[in-house]
């Protein structure tokens, strides 16, 4: 049991990790990627062709920090690299499982999930945590996978959901109080401490094939100092949750 792969990628989207020091110091590899096109929010198919090129260089699928939850599809991706069946634990105040209607043949961050339920045959479960109390899953081919746990949530009550050892995590900040953290989205109420216990508890009982974290507040580098309290509180769950997952 474990986390089997300690490695930290920062992926550069937006430089929001270059206002978090202590973060980006602990950062084994950046990978660049604000240079393409047509990504926030909602990403095209040659923009997800190019991110899934420059993600294949890395060295290990270990802890990969997002940026803003305007990249969360990259989630996606990340998933789409496991070699196993495995169970997705999402900490997130939202779903993320609408099917884009408007939007057809793109990849956005508010159905990411949906398709990877679809698409992504070794995804036998997810286990949502968090998420806000008028969530409902509105793609009826995926209700079958999964599961709804309120916040808050025990660990045990967490890892008996589970069906599968092996599981990933995936952390949108925006499941946290605002007193935890600042993001662009409407926020929960699940404390750090919360979030913590619950990831220490998966990393301890269940193979955890690899971590992604999103949800960080967009600041322009020269607005950065205005919002010097936001960005260091995401730092310190940023490093809370690092620690606890290795």
């Amino acid at each position: 049991m474990g986390l089997l792969h300690h490695d930290v990628t920062v992926l550069n989207f937006d430089q929001l990790y270059a206002q978090q020091p202590r973060l980006a110091e602990r950062a084994d590899e950046w990978i660049e990627l604000a240079d393409i096109a047509s990504t926030n929010l909602f990403c095209t198919r040659e923009a997800l062709a190019e991110i899934r090129r420059r993600l294949s260089g890395r060295s290990s699928p270990g802890i990969t920090y997002i940026g803003s939850g305007n990249y969360h599809y990259v989630s996606y991706e990340l998933l789409s690299e496991i070699d196993r069946p495995f169970s997705l634990v999402l900490f997130d105040n939202h779903t993320d499982a609408m099917r884009p209607q408007a939007l057809p043949g793109l990849l956005t961050c508010g159905s990411w999930v949906a398709e990877a339920a679809v698409r992504l045959p070794l995804l036998r479960q997810i286990v949502f945590v968090g998420v806000h109390s008028e969530a409902r899953i509105e793609h009826a081919g995926i209700r079958s996978k999964t599961v709804l746990l309120p916040d808050p949530v025990s660990p045990d009550r967490l890892l008996s959901a589970l069906s599968a050892d092996d599981v990933y995590i995936s952390v949108d900040k925006d499941v946290l109080d605002r007193s935890d953290a600042a993001t662009d989205w409407d926020q929960g109420t699940m404390r750090l401490q919360q979030l913590v216990r619950a990831l220490h508890a998966l990393v301890l009982h269940k193979n955890v094939v690899g971590v992604d974290v999103c949800g960080e507040l967009r600041v322009p580098p020269s607005d950065a100092w205005r919002y010097a309290d936001e960005i260091r509180l995401n730092e310190r769950a940023n490093l809370a949750i690092l620690d606890s997952v290795l």
